[in-house]
């Protein structure tokens, strides 16, 4: 990190009254000689302190010469806080309704599509309808139905097919679930009657995944479709140890991963693959960040040693594979290092590194692996956040050009050196801002839910075209892709399907299963197989989750792939096995499709261009730019789910530490209760991010969550559609205000006369002074519980500001102070901290969530997670804790 770089670049937060941010100011600065750019982000803030406009910097400077430039983010909320509709510049209009009990019944964007959803009398939804068609349908089991089916969902028919569930356990989870998919491609119209609804499926019993779960909830086996069983064996702490497979016919299971070791902080430290293969992970005992991942063969011969240098603030700096020798070729010496600088913002600006000497690579292309050159990459970014020139020095040829809209963040490349006007920018992008075309001749068409339906890679004048389709489930997971590819003499299909652990590839007539168990896949051939059937492939990631080294059973290398930044391939070769490769998993483990983009679930992602295809559906909640991959930071950050990246950490001990996507994954679906807090505390509502943490989903559903909103009990009793996000089950929940009432109340009081009086130096009337002194004894007894030396200072200074010879400046600023943020530090999150660790230390099956406003997590006063790390022995607790100190986190467990 250049220390000249980041000189004078402090970021600020201007607040308003309420303490809610109503300006950030950040300032950017590229090189050393440059002057730091300041870079303002606004938001402004209705009478019930919720955010209804939000300008990021370019927008605001727009804003700031014209006033009818629109705000990035324009939000109208309803009576209860709910938020009614958003205008987006990215991603246009979005409008939901809602019903009595917050339930929402109404959505419409802005290219007109319309969803409606019934609900019965327990408000469990029966139907969606969208464009006047039944896209889903919901039965659930009746009160005397067996198998723990009572007022469970028994079957679910959605747009890919429908889903039965002939058996759950206790607590809800899962044991029997069976898929049967739509006889068509086309969107389906479910009617009412059941056998009607089967005429629409694929004749045949569906496929069948069977589950087992052990009485914390942990998953112990899984029957996939094709009859392989898989399963996990677990450390006391619930750490995985061990998984095996066991293949369909097979007399005896195969251990994929054993011996697995974890550190005192729960961090993976060594694990041994089935292949012989044993992984190590070298951490830094002072900041717990990654430094060494090293993989050998059983004979000791290195595979992976990848060693990574770090900033100060954690942005990795360097990457050297010690496995690979340093080369000479094109009078070149190539180091096995990569390289990377950032400007001030944290945002990558330049790379180095090897690349291969052409562009095309993949299982098809034969390469003379000497054939290396070192390369160059710069980018440049605009005030939003768009990546808008790439300059690449290489063999390869991976520079661009983008142009932004005037006032969105959606792009074109230049072509032949023409920069596209504002009407071809309009023109290339749907009223949702999907993108509507890959290149010339390659368009790309979405359906109602703004996924991607359909590519036509090739596109004919005179004959039909080639083309692509998707089909997704209810959750926005795709579960087919068919290709059709047109020929002089006929149509060529074919087609994979995803199932739980299983996908089966039909490609023109030769079938294939891929077994997926963690990071191990196993290939089995249906049809007759290229050579040996049941081929194991064990994949070798780095820090990312990508797919950099695939091994086959013997531990010999059958390919090896590196990236650039923005994950285009920049080396690919075949190594030492016989075996093919099959893999379509690439950059940050996600599935590449023949089309070149990546398949991240809930969106797609286009290397080339460095961006997104279409608007996050997360809104806001990764910054007001739409369509950034990971803050303009691959390195440090990584994207599980097509949503934007999100910072969680955990606190051991007397230090923070960042948790690494694969720990984040596991931490967050092993099974054992935890303690997560999330600086959402301010939003209607808060805690969105739990949709995807299957942890806190499954003790919802077996009764052993409780939610912990910043109100008082009687807000969050009586206003629970503030607090609590539709997709949880609100008679298996607790909901907790855990602000206390009366304080609470008497602070905000004083602050609103703290600020009527801030012009002056004498209270305005004697009913002004009785009030002041009757909150001052409230707010000077509620503080003497757990700050009672902040409680005297504050007696002392209420007698100040109501003398009757009035107050000087600096008491009225010591009073706003203490009840804007002293308050919270000394008081609120002490009360807090005991308040949640009491309840965790009563019951340890229990899993927590808070949501506080982000200021409480802040490491530079005196955070409640903190506080509460330090006194776990006082109150016995067992869970975990984890924190996201962003208003709007994030998190979705990886999977196609």
């Amino acid at each position: 990190m250049s220390r000249v770089v980041h000189t004078q670049t402090p970021s600020l937060a201007v607040l308003e009254p309420r303490g809610q941010v109503a300006l950030e100011v950040a300032y950017c600065r590229s090189r050393p000689e440059d002057l730091a750019q300041r870079r303002i982000t606004r938001t402004r803030y209705n009478t019930g302190g919720q955010a209804v406009a939000q300008w990021d910097p370019r927008l605001h400077d727009l804003h700031n010469d014209d006033p009818t430039v629109p705000p990035n983010l324009a939000t109208v909320y309803s009576l209860s806080g709910q938020v009614l509709s958003t205008q987006s510049v990215d991603a246009g209009l979005r409008v939901q309704l809602f019903g009595e009990a917050g339930q929402g019944v109404y959505f419409q964007d802005g290219r007109g599509t319309q969803r409606q959803v019934e609900f019965d009398a327990l408000l469990r939804p029966l139907a969606v309808f969208e464009q006047d068609l039944c896209t889903e349908r919901f039965s659930y089991g009746g009160s005397s139905a067996g198998h723990n089916q009572c007022g469970q969902l028994i079957r679910h028919d959605d747009p890919a097919g429908t889903s039965h569930f002939p058996e759950y356990a206790m607590d809800g989870a899962v044991l029997d679930q069976v898929q049967q998919f739509l006889k068509t491609l086309d969107t389906p119209d479910w009617p009412a009657p059941p056998n009607q609804r089967d005429d629409l499926l694929e004749l045949g019993e569906g496929a069948r995944t069977l589950s087992q779960f052990n009485a914390l909830g942990e998953a112990l086996q899984q029957t996939d479709a094709a009859g392989n069983r898989q399963g996990s064996n677990y450390t006391v702490g619930g750490q995985l140890r061990e998984a095996w497979l066991q293949l369909t016919g097979s007399p005896s299971r195969k251990i994929l991963v054993s011996a697995t070791a974890y550190d005192a902080h729960g961090r993976t430290e060594r694990k041994s693959l089935g292949n012989g293969v044993v992984s190590q992970f070298d951490y830094c005992p002072q900041d717990g960040r990654l430094l060494r991942l090293h993989s050998r063969r059983s004979s000791g011969e290195p595979l992976q040693d990848l060693h990574y240098v770090y900033d100060p603030v954690g942005n990795i700096v360097s990457i050297e594979d010690k496995t690979l020798a340093v080369r000479f070729f094109a009078n070149q010496r190539i180091d096995p290092i990569n390289r990377y600088t950032y400007d001030s913002l944290y945002q990558l600006i330049e790379a180095t590194g090897f690349e291969a000497g052409s562009v095309r690579q993949g299982p098809d292309h034969r390469v003379d692996p000497l054939a290396v050159a070192n390369f160059r990459q710069t980018y440049r970014y605009d005030l939003g956040g768009n990546l808008l020139e790439l300059i690449h020095h290489g063999p390869q040829s991976h520079g661009r050009v983008l142009t932004a809209a005037r006032y969105s963040n959606r792009c074109l490349p230049e072509r032949d050196g023409v920069p596209p006007t504002e009407a071809e920018i309009a023109a290339a992008f749907d009223a949702s801002g999907n993108l509507l075309e890959l290149e010339a001749g390659r368009a790309l068409h979405w359906d109602w839910r703004n996924q991607l339906a359909y590519v036509r890679p090739v596109e004919r004048k005179s004959a039909l075209d080639d083309i692509e389709c998707y089909i997704y489930g209810a959750e926005g997971m795709r579960q087919r892709k068919v290709r059709t590819a047109h020929t002089n003499a006929r149509a060529v299909v074919s087609e994979t399907r995803y199932l739980p652990g299983l996908e089966i590839r039909n490609v023109y007539g030769d079938v294939l299963h891929v077994v997926s168990a963690g990071e191990v896949q196993v290939l089995h051939w249906e049809t007759a197989p290229p050579t040996a059937n049941d081929q194991y492939r064990y994949n070798l990631a780095d820090h990312l989750g990508s797919w950099s080294l695939e091994l086959d059973s013997q531990a010999k290398v059958v390919s090896r792939e590196s990236y650039h930044p923005f994950g285009s391939t920049a080396f690919w070769e075949r190594g030492d096995s016989s075996e093919e490769s099959y893999r379509r998993l690439g950059y940050s483990g996600k599935e590449r499709d023949e089309t070149g983009l990546y398949y991240y679930g809930l969106r797609y992602y286009l290397p080339w261009f460095q961006r997104w295809a279409n608007p996050d559906p997360a809104g806001v909640e990764g910054g007001l730019n739409f369509y950034e991959m990971v803050r303009n930071n691959p390195i440090k950050y990584v994207d599980n789910f097509g949503l934007s990246p999100s910072i969680w950490i955990t606190y051991e001990g007397w230090q923070e530490r960042v948790l690494s996507n694969a720990e984040l994954i596991t931490e967050f679906s092993n099974g054992v209760p935890k303690i997560i807090f999330s600086g959402d505390g301010h939003d209607v509502p808060p805690l969105r991010y739990a949709l995807g943490v299957p942890d806190v989903m499954d003790a919802n559903k077996s009764g052993t969550l409780s939610l912990y909103v910043e109100a008082t009990q009687e807000d969050a009793v009586n206003k629970s559609e503030r607090f609590v996000p539709e997709f949880i089950m609100q008679d298996r929940v607790e909901v907790v205000g855990w602000e206390p009432a009366e304080l609470s109340t008497s602070m905000l009081d004083l602050v609103t006369i703290l600020m009527e009086h801030a012009e002056s130096d004498k209270l305005s009337s004697s009913i002004i002074v009785d009030q002041v002194e009757m909150l001052g004894a409230k707010i000077t007894s509620g503080l003497s519980l757990k700050a009672e030396k902040l409680a005297k200072e504050f007696s002392l200074l209420i007698s100040d500001f109501t003398s009757p010879e009035g107050y000087a400046p600096e008491v009225l600023s010591r009073l706003m102070n203490i009840t804007t943020s002293v308050w919270r530090d000394e008081f609120i999150n002490p009360y807090l901290a005991e308040k949640i660790g009491r309840a965790a230390g009563s019951d340890s099956g229990k899993t927590l969530l808070v949501s506080v406003g982000f200021a409480h997590l802040d490491p530079q006063y005196n955070p409640v997670q903190k506080i509460l790390s330090e006194e776990r022995e006082i109150y016995g607790f067992q869970q975990k804790i984890f924190f996201n100190r962003s208003n709007v986190p994030v998190f979705n467990s990886a999977g196609k």
